[in-house]
């Protein structure tokens, strides 16, 4: 959370032959970025501090231009930028589709937060997540078309007793359209099928689950967010300890129907055209069929 590196986005401009600033920006990362273009000292023009959600690897941000065509312009500039589409506008309503097989039945439980069970922490505001566990190492597929942000696959598996929790697991964060971002915990080591930057789409193969202790068991965590400012605080003037986490409690296609899961209720992956469809365009449908016949 916070802004990170100064490698992550790199600002750069060009004077053009009519004397006005071209600013652009390069992204060596995936996934969405709140950035903030603050200028000071300025000559012989007028800017106003430049604020945007950026996604694409590169792209135009703004122009300075003279106020007195004949001469340059004098300028000093500073950038700061965030993780995540900040304040974005998320579909609570979303249906998700359940992240395995079609077909596939099993029990959901709700989880609590790990601080507040081991560490004597705070819930987290708004904390939703959820375990998926199994005796077999069942595939884990996307719930929803987005990109691939992080992935963390440096973990070996620990068999060698039972745990009731630890934390060294390796995941999969895949931020969708609207700005939520879904966290997929519980893959073997060398066990992830998706690379950083990959647009993955609903029932994409991820990777496949590690054994959870020495018992037969393999545990997927899932939880959604996204990236707010606190309450009462707007985008302008933001630092980073303004920021923080919206956990989402998603809604699944489940029996025809779009509802949440509840703690120990039993559940079937399901899912119909209309939903696993619903944010593909024609040629990738058209990919996704020919693929699979």
């Amino acid at each position: 959370m916070g802004f990170g590196q100064r490698d992550i986005i790199e600002v750069d401009y060009v004077i053009n032959t009519d004397k006005s600033v071209s600013f652009n920006y390069k992204k060596n990362r995936p996934g969405s970025y709140f950035l903030i273009l603050e200028f000071n000292s300025l000559n012989n023009t007028r800017a106003n501090t430049f604020k945007r959600v950026i996604n694409s690897p590169s792209g135009s941000l703004t122009k300075l231009k003279p106020t007195n065509p004949d001469e340059g312009i004098g300028f000093r500039y500073s950038v700061k930028y965030y993780k995540g589409n900040l304040n974005s506008k998320i579909q609570y309503d979303y249906p998700y589709i359940l992240p395995f097989d079609k077909g596939k039945t099993n029990f959901v439980n709700e989880l609590y937060s790990l601080e507040n069970a081991y560490l004597k922490k705070d819930l987290p505001k708004n904390w939703k997540s959820y375990s998926f566990e199994f005796k077999n190492p069942e595939i884990v597929r996307a719930i929803r078309k987005g990109i691939v942000v992080e992935i963390i696959n440096k973990f070996k598996s620990k068999s060698d007793k039972v745990y009731s929790y630890y934390s060294e697991k390796n995941s999969i964060d895949i931020e969708h359209k609207d700005g939520s971002i879904a966290s997929y915990k519980g893959f073997g080591n060398n066990q992830i099928n998706v690379k950083i930057g990959q647009l993955v789409f609903p029932q994409t193969k991820l990777g496949e689950l590690a054994k959870y202790d020495s018992r037969e068991r393999y545990r997927l965590y899932l939880s959604l967010y996204s990236f707010k400012t606190i309450e009462k605080k707007s985008l302008n003037n933001i630092k980073s300890s303004d920021i923080e986490i919206n956990y989402i409690t998603p809604k699944f296609y489940i029996n025809g129907d779009i509802k949440e899961l509840k703690n120990r209720e039993r559940f079937e992956v399901d899912y119909n055209e209309d939903v696993l469809f619903k944010e593909m365009r024609r040629r990738e449908i058209k990919r996704y069929k020919s693929s699979n016949n």
